[in-house]
């Protein structure tokens, strides 16, 4: 009481009206750092000590696997430089099966020559329609539907394995489950933008990795992601077919259940996301594809929320509380922040050594800043100006 009377008398000096409003700022900033805590050293703190094989004999045999990948548009760069490291994977029994949907006379025969000269590629086509796009969904059951084995690895055609492992780690993960759940992080380059989409797509995934270590899984990768063919074809197949999306989240929401998911986090089973542009591109990109976040489960949806909005009312109370006090006692909301900060900061390093992130931390700060109003603002956007391409 000695140091709230103590307090109270300065801010009263200082000429504040209304002490004890800056008391509860003070005290409401601490409830929100202790829910940050609860995210940072809970949810997301457990993912640098999570393992996968525990309680695995090494001597069980992973399942021979089928690769899937559909084929679109400009497909040269893929044929030349990421396909040969899909056919090049360290495994002893696997097939690579490429959708050929591009439409093109000539990737189409350069993709039937090799399938001639490589006995385990296997190559299908859809033909093109007038006026008719065939839809991502459409071409993935083609695709599973030529797949000679039972477990299915799913990834892009603009993303690519950074070793030559990262096949034999997924398919280690059908072991334990029915569907493997994997990283896919963007290519590294130089300049800010590229570690901006990094911390980005590190943040996205980290929650849903979190949720799928817990048993609440509500989403994976299209650009690294594994399920049987059982699965697929009980659940009858994919869902939300007037949507382009929801591949890789509504459908896997469809098929997990608590006890039948893997969690593959691993640097040599990390893909990377070639980038095609800068921060215009990467947004037009985390638009498209969070039209999906609407029909999450309430639960999926209220975790993200609550995370990103006690961060900012955290941020908020705590500028606002340092603002007011007079000099001696601004420490005392800027003590919890640097705190945060700090556990932030090693937390998220681990997670990304787990998946082979690295060289991003001081861009990371600012990101942590940022990303409260710009998923108010994505948000906003998403329903004031919706994209029609996701509907079919």
């Amino acid at each position: 009481m000695e140091y709230l009377d103590l307090l109270y008398n300065d801010l009263t000096a200082k000429g504040i009206v209304h002490p004890y409003w800056v008391v509860g700022l003070i005290g409401a900033a601490l409830v929100f750092f202790f829910i940050q805590l609860h995210y940072y050293l809970g949810r997301y703190g457990r993912l640098p000590r999570f393992r996968n094989n525990r309680g695995i004999r090494q001597d069980i045999p992973s399942p021979p696997v089928s690769v899937v990948v559909v084929v679109r548009g400009n497909s040269f760069y893929f044929i030349e430089h990421t396909l040969p490291l899909l056919l090049g994977q360290q495994y002893d029994e696997f097939e690579v099966v490429l959708v050929d949907c591009s439409y093109d006379d000539e990737i189409g025969e350069i993709l039937r020559e090799k399938s001639l000269v490589v006995p385990n590629l296997h190559v299908t086509c859809i033909r093109q329609q007038s006026h008719h796009e065939h839809s991502i969904k459409l071409a993935l059951t083609v695709g599973i539907k030529a797949a000679r084995y039972e477990h299915l690895v799913f990834t892009t055609q603009d993303s690519y394995p950074v070793s030559e492992k990262w096949l034999s780690l997924m398919a280690k993960g059908f072991i334990c489950g029915d569907v493997v759940i994997g990283y896919c992080g963007i290519e590294p380059k130089k300049g800010m933008a590229n570690r901006w989409m990094r911390c980005s797509r590190l943040m996205t995934s980290v929650r849903y990795l979190s949720a799928a270590t817990r048993g609440k899984t509500f989403r994976g990768t299209e650009h690294n992601i594994g399920y049987t063919k059982s699965l697929y074809f009980d659940s009858r197949g994919f869902n939300h077919l007037n949507m382009n999306i929801g591949v890789d989240d509504l459908f896997i929401q469809k098929i997990v259940r608590t006890d039948n998911v893997s969690v593959v986090m691993n640097p040599n089973a990390t893909v990377r996301q070639i980038q095609y542009g800068g921060l215009g591109w990467w947004y037009g990109v985390s638009k498209y594809f969070g039209h999906a976040f609407r029909y999450y489960p309430a639960k999926a949806r209220r975790a993200v929320r609550n995370e990103l909005s006690s961060r900012f009312l955290f941020f908020a109370t705590t500028a606002a509380a340092a603002a007011l006090l007079p000099v001696r006692w601004i420490a005392v909301p800027l003590l919890p922040a640097l705190l945060r900060l700090l556990i932030v900061e090693l937390k998220m390093r681990r997670i990304g050594r787990r998946l082979g992130e690295k060289k991003f931390g001081g861009t990371y700060i600012l990101y942590d800043f940022w990303a409260p109003l710009g998923g108010f603002l994505m948000t906003l956007s998403r329903r004031i100006r919706p994209n029609k391409a996701i509907w079919r």
